[in-house]
């Protein structure tokens, strides 16, 4: 996969203005406060960097947490007053642990959910999960347009940067449910012929994600849900 470094600057980049904005936000009465969202993108980080030192040490893997929710609602109440300086640094210095993991020990045979290579596991970590987070804020907030565009951004530069299927599929899944609400609906459906075919379990849950509700009819989609 090409363009790993340039990926996560990006994203260090694009968190570093997230996090300056919303110093000022209003506080909203759904979803997750911009200091737990940077929190959460955090405690993940460090997960993987810790499997990352052990692979690098040559010594037994820590199995990652398997049960998701679990670990999530642990880390909510953990971090719940966590401010959002605190919370941004911690992510940051997180990523820089990532980075210099990666420039020192490169690609190597790894597993971490649906990634078998180290590059992956990072891209899949520090890149697209905390894009999805940050485009589910903005949705949450209000802002459709601009969590569209992160979105279609994030797409175009995982297509890029030749990403394997199980990290742009999800990709492109979340272009075609903000296509969807853009009215876009040819396009969406060419994305989910392309998005869902790289991962089972999305064509599961396109049968019954209210986003793409307004394809329900299409028999271009029934035909997509089909199983294969």
């Amino acid at each position: 996969m090409k363009d790993l470094l340039r990926l996560l600057e990006s994203e260090r980049e694009t968190e570093r203005r997230f996090v300056g904005e919303a110093e000022s936000e209003p506080n909203h009465p759904t979803g997750w406060p911009a200091a737990f969202l940077i929190c959460h993108t955090a405690s993940w980080r460090e997960q993987l960097r810790d499997r990352l030192v052990q692979l690098r040490d040559g010594i037994p893997i820590t199995p990652r947490p398997q049960d998701i929710d679990a670990f999530n609602a642990s880390n909510l109440a953990r971090d719940a007053g966590v401010p959002l300086a605190g919370a941004a640094e911690r992510s940051d210095q997180a990523l820089a642990n990532l980075i210099d993991i990666w420039e020192a020990m490169g690609e190597r045979p790894f597993t971490w959910f649906t990634a078998r290579t180290t590059g992956e596991a990072l891209i899949r970590n520090s890149y697209a999960h905390p894009r999805v987070h940050l485009a589910e804020h903005f949705i949450e907030r209000g802002d459709k347009a601009r969590s569209y565009r992160i979105y279609e951004e994030s797409a175009a530069e995982l297509r890029k940067a030749e990403a394997p299927g199980h990290i742009l599929g999800p990709a492109l899944y979340n272009l075609a449910c903000g296509r969807v609400g853009q009215g876009r609906f040819d396009e969406a459906l060419r994305l989910l012929e392309e998005a869902l075919p790289t991962r089972a379990d999305m064509r599961a849950a396109a049968r019954e994600d209210t986003d793409l509700a307004p394809l329900r009819e299409d028999t271009r989609f029934q035909a997509l849900l089909r199983d294969r």
